[in-house]
């Protein structure tokens, strides 16, 4: 699944084969944190929270991790690809928010859906709380 992520969202990136993780009392859907509190990073298993009715691990290769505004959680990436500008009058928004509140919309130009990245903290601390 190719994703696409504000650009005003993201903190950084980092290489997840750099990160040395703690994963001991970690939710599954989460690959591991790092970082020292209270400035903990976790690292979610994307493919896993976001299509959990397709997900197979032995299909991931995360290779990348991309962190989001407020250094809380990053988003574990199989590679990062390329910064676009989207027109937002050419963005699919997403009519049904019920299903996957997590979908701002699709771009089909580069056929990528486009996350909320606040809905998708919001779902991630409501979890973990």
């Amino acid at each position: 699944m190719k994703l696409a992520v504000n650009f005003d969202r993201i903190e950084g990136a980092l290489n997840i084969h750099d990160l040395s993780m703690d994963i001991a009392g970690l939710p599954d859907w989460i690959l591991g944190a790092f970082g020292m509190d209270p400035q903990r990073t976790h690292v979610v298993d994307t493919a896993q929270w976001l299509i959990p009715e397709r997900y197979k691990p032995e299909h991931s290769q995360y290779s990348e991790v991309l962190i989001l505004q407020g250094r809380k959680w990053a988003l574990a990436c199989d590679g990062l690809v390329k910064s676009i500008q989207v027109p937002l009058d050419r963005v699919n928004l997403n009519q049904d928010r019920e299903r996957r509140p997590w979908l701002l919309g699709t771009y089909m130009a580069e056929r990528c859906a486009i996350i909320d990245v606040d809905q998708l903290v919001e779902e991630f601390e409501a979890v973990s709380a």
